[in-house]
């Protein structure tokens, strides 16, 4: 097939998906698309594509995540459109243009695939993630740079969900506060989407309102993201800030706060690392990482999980359906139900070497065996 990709903002699984389409035979046109694109409108996406399609031959048009401006002009010239989440949950605002019979939508979360079809979308599909072990093994760690006890690669989220509850009134806030404690104390069951109601959204507009006539208007979805990434946020921190005050901790992220700075002040800030080279080093030289789920992720295997055991390093998670689903607790990975259930389960195998390169090493023979690209990409263009 000749497939032509797009690449925007430097998608993560690009690399692995255009070699392994490459080496099944397909001919690539791989586009990096650096700029800022309007999901929906973007006059000046739509006159590049249209000059993409006008200069060669595709049999289809192929992106990680779902991108309407792509559909549209898919539809109009009647290609197929093939799109693969790995994002949870998806950053779109409606479904326009998800009907349109040129798309083949995957997503990684069954959550997110049952949310789409329950809307009435037929060309909605399953398929979780893929993992390139073969990249992954030869790549030489350097032992000496990246070993710790416990690492996190990842973001903290920041939230504006604490300003914004400044200016509600004292139900909004102790509705919201609520919340957070009890979803906090739950995984495996997101609350958040069910209680935060449209009705409860309208009081708080309705207070925004009353404050000020031209005062923020938030929308359900929006107001559910904000309570989500901060709950998110809570529990990293959290974790950290334990875990820091016994045991060496290492966090690979962009930037931190000031605040965060504070509140983490034994924890070894490593900035960033590179998603193909440098961060599988880092999995593969700590002895354990943690793997946080964004609460949003309903049911999902984050990409994070699965190239942790790609790599052959050990994964501490917190408890997903999906994780719990496709590998078997306490033998090809660990999984926390609790924040004083991480920490337990991290104190037990850091004193317990051989049980958790055992566990690594099935992981890793769980992942060759499971979460083949090979079988991902049969499967993305035979649907």
């Amino acid at each position: 097939m000749n497939i032509l990709l797009y690449d925007f903002l430097n998608s993560y699984i690009q690399y692995d998906l255009v070699y392994y389409l490459t080496k099944a035979g397909h001919k690539c046109n791989n586009v990096s698309y650096d700029k800022e694109v309007d999901k929906y409108e973007d006059p000046v996406f739509t006159a590049q594509m249209e000059k993409d399609l006008s200069e060669g031959t595709y049999d289809l048009v192929l992106t990680t995540n779902f991108w309407p401006v792509v559909s549209k002009v898919c539809n109009k010239h009647d290609i197929k459109y093939v799109s693969w989440f790995f994002d949870s949950p998806p950053n779109l605002v409606s479904t326009e243009c998800m009907d349109y019979p040129c798309n083949k939508i995957f997503f990684f979360a069954r959550g997110d695939y049952e949310h789409y079809k329950d809307l009435g979308l037929d060309n909605v599909y399953y398929l979780p993630l893929a993992v390139n072990v073969d990249r992954l093994s030869a790549i030489q760690t350097d032992y000496c740079k990246y070993e710790s006890e416990i690492s996190f690669v990842g973001k903290l989220y920041e939230s504006m969900l604490p300003s914004f509850m400044a200016h509600m009134d004292e139900y909004q806030k102790g509705y919201i506060e609520a919340l957070v404690k009890v979803q906090m104390q739950i995984y495996g069951e997101y609350l958040v989407d069910d209680v935060i109601t449209e009705e409860f959204t309208e009081s708080v507009r309705q207070r925004f309102k009353s404050l000020n006539e031209n005062a923020i208007q938030v929308s359900q979805k929006e107001l559910a993201w904000m309570v989500a990434s901060y709950i998110t946020h809570l529990e990293r921190m959290t974790l950290l800030s334990i875990l820091s005050k016994r045991h060496q901790v290492k966090l690979y992220t962009y930037e931190l706060t000031d605040d965060e700075k504070r509140l983490l002040p034994n924890v070894d800030f490593c900035g960033s690392v590179t998603y193909l080279e440098e961060m599988p080093q880092v999995f593969r030289a700590s002895k354990i990482n943690l793997c946080p789920v964004l609460k949003a992720n309903k049911t999902g295997i984050p990409l994070r999980a699965l190239d942790i055991m790609g790599c052959g390093g050990f994964l501490l998670s917190a408890y997903q359906p999906e994780l719990y689903e496709y590998f078997v607790d306490g033998q090809e990975c660990v999984m926390y139900s609790s924040i004083e259930d991480a920490i337990a389960k991290a104190e037990y195998y850091l004193q317990h070497d051989d049980l958790r390169k055992e566990i690594a090493a099935a992981g890793v023979a769980r992942i060759r065996e499971s979460f083949r690209y090979e079988d991902r990409i049969n499967l993305l263009l035979s649907t």
